[in-house]
């Protein structure tokens, strides 16, 4: 970047002028060993973006370069005129504070901050045109809620806002367009309405409803004897189809339900004389009205009549949902023991719900 050529309030001094640009320097550096001084930028060849090894105005080799806060602080401290003089700014700024005052300057050109509006306009009337700005966000004054742009207002007011008042076509009344749509499907005396009665059919003005009952009640009452002989009929084959239902349901609750207790360790068990109990098991699962919970018991060497003997019993329980069950349970009820030992002989007794493998 070059000299500034902002507009300085007194002439400058030709030695605070860089000899590339022509111009007051800008961030000024001095080079060693010739001590000539320029604007940082110009110290760069503007095509290739090297640096120059060689002072432009004596020719020597460059050997190093450095800020030169001296004339930097020379130059920072000259009066300029603001860069929006053109369009009225009289300030004078000290260059080093030109930035800054630009960034507040009144004169200065900004964008409007409404969204939609892009006017430009100087900051110090900002605040007036964004109070008036077409595109600024008011509030409805009909209580809507709705906030539409300042120069959509009127229209909305006129054509949008549920507030409004609105005529009926029909019947000439008024009132909010909030309730113009119920008013018309429920309200509106003058609106046509077709009969209520299946099969009648007559359009008739809702405030004449009365009258056109009146003026047809014999027809509605056999369009009704008719619609009730229908339903009558719908009914039998709906109770008809019920009991298919109910017989196909009924098969599939009756279906048989096979379930297994497999007691691991008999022999050791039985030699204890234990007793053992199952976990609680349900009778079948494809079928509510038939989901008997349930649970085996097994006396492992006999009950006193029974030295000996393996005793096996059947305990129905109460379960999640005993008001769906009919009782007493009146289910038939197969238990089977089941030697899983070689070719020991299997001790049956009746049963088809319940099978213990002893194992």
């Amino acid at each position: 970047e070059m000299g500034c050529d902002a507009e300085y309030v007194d002439d400058v001094h030709e030695e605070l002028v860089c000899a590339v640009c022509h111009l007051p320097m800008l961030r000024a550096v001095g080079i060693h060993p010739c001590a000539h001084a320029f604007c940082e930028g110009c110290l760069v060849a503007p095509h290739t973006g090297v640096a120059l090894q060689e002072c432009p105005t004596c020719r020597g080799a460059i050997g190093s370069t450095a800020p030169s806060y001296a004339v930097r602080n020379v130059m920072n401290g000259l009066l300029v005129y603001c860069t929006h003089t053109a369009r009225g700014c009289e300030e004078k700024v000290k260059r080093g504070d030109l930035e800054t005052h630009a960034a507040t300057c009144g004169f200065a050109e900004v964008t409007c901050t409404h969204a939609g509006c892009g006017a430009t306009v100087l900051r110090r009337d900002l605040k007036a045109h964004v109070a008036k700005c077409e595109w600024g966000l008011v509030t409805c004054p009909k209580r809507c809620g709705e906030r539409v742009p300042r120069g959509k207002l009127e229209k909305h007011k006129a054509e949008e806002c549920v507030k409004r008042m609105v005529e009926c076509e029909k019947c000439g009344t008024k009132r909010k367009a909030e309730a113009s749509e119920e008013h018309r499907k429920r309200l509106c005396p003058d609106r046509e309405v077709e009969c209520e009665v299946a099969g009648c059919g007559v359009m008739y003005k809702r405030g004449a409803r009365a009258e056109h009952m009146k003026e047809h009640a014999e027809r509605h009452v056999e369009l009704l004897a008719a619609e009730n002989k229908l339903r009558v009929e719908e009914n039998k084959a709906l109770l008809q189809r019920v009991a298919v239902l109910e017989s196909n349901f009924e098969s599939r609750c009756t279906a048989t339900c096979v379930l297994e207790w497999i007691v691991d360790g008999f022999s050791a068990k039985r030699q204890a004389q234990q007793h053992m109990y199952s976990s609680q098991m349900v009778m079948s699962h494809s079928c509510l009205a038939n989901r008997y919970p349930f649970q085996l018991s097994m006396d492992s060497n006999g009950m006193n009549d029974h030295p000996g003997a393996v005793g096996l019993f059947f305990y129905p329980r109460r379960g999640e949902h005993p008001h769906r069950l009919e009782w007493p349970m009146k289910k038939k009820v197969e238990m089977r023991i089941v030697n899983q030992k070689g070719a020991r002989r299997q001790r049956t007794r009746s049963a088809r719900s319940g099978r213990v493998r002893l194992a």
